[in-house]
């Protein structure tokens, strides 16, 4: 079967002399692990197609009664150059993928999820400073579309503070420091359902806070 869809890498890993196995979320399949045959070879074309954080449009081959679908072309959409030269960026990027590469099987699809990743793509590549709010306000939203959201009770915070938190085109992400002695609490809430939920400690906080020494350097 030959089929194609738009998706993002998520991580990826070498096998064998030069084949690469990548995970991307795609937009009507969810996430897949994808082989990329003989892609570490120095004039491989599909080699730019398996870099993390590409967001592409791709061509695959599943096998009948195949598990892993062969990436057979494709074009990028956007490779994302700003986010690529700032580490702090791209530390935040991989925060995220772990996390939805945790809560998400393969073949399972979402609009939303992909919707959601591909807006924290463009807020980190068009941002000059990452909001610190940035992984809370993902974290929250993703959980919504993983099932195990909050977004229609409050549990006690003030509604408008609630609905900028449930924005997931980070347009907001501004308006929550009016918020600041809120961050902590709602930090910990977050993180402490996604261990509920992964039973993983993504030891979120302390990479925020080697980012935010990092940047001070």
């Amino acid at each position: 079967m030959y089929y194609c869809d738009k998706g993002i890498v998520l991580r990826h890993r070498d096998v064998n002399e030069a084949d690469v196995i990548a995970s991307i979320f795609t937009l009507r399949y969810g996430r897949l692990e994808v082989n990329f045959r003989s892609a570490r070879k120095s004039a491989a074309k599909l080699r730019p197609l398996t870099e993390l954080f590409c967001y592409g449009d791709y061509r695959f081959y599943l096998k009948k009664y195949g598990a892993m679908p062969l990436c057979i072309g494709g074009g990028i959409i956007s490779f994302y150059t700003e986010m690529r030269n700032n580490l702090e960026k791209m530390m935040m990027f991989s925060i995220i993928s772990d996390i939805v590469l945790s809560l998400t099987p393969v073949y399972q699809s979402s609009e939303d999820k992909f919707n959601l990743i591909l807006s924290s793509l463009d807020y980190l590549n068009s941002t000059e400073s990452v909001s610190k709010w940035f992984v809370i306000v993902f974290i929250m939203n993703f959980l919504e579309y993983y099932g195990a959201g909050f977004k229609m009770t409050n549990i006690g915070y003030e509604s408008e503070l609630w609905d900028l938190i449930h924005r997931p085109d980070f347009s907001s992400l501004y308006r929550l420091d009016e918020y600041e002695d809120l961050y902590d609490d709602l930090l910990d809430f977050a993180t402490s359902k996604l261990l509920e939920h992964s039973n993983r400690n993504f030891q979120i906080r302390s990479a925020l806070k080697y980012n935010n020494l990092a940047s001070q350097l």
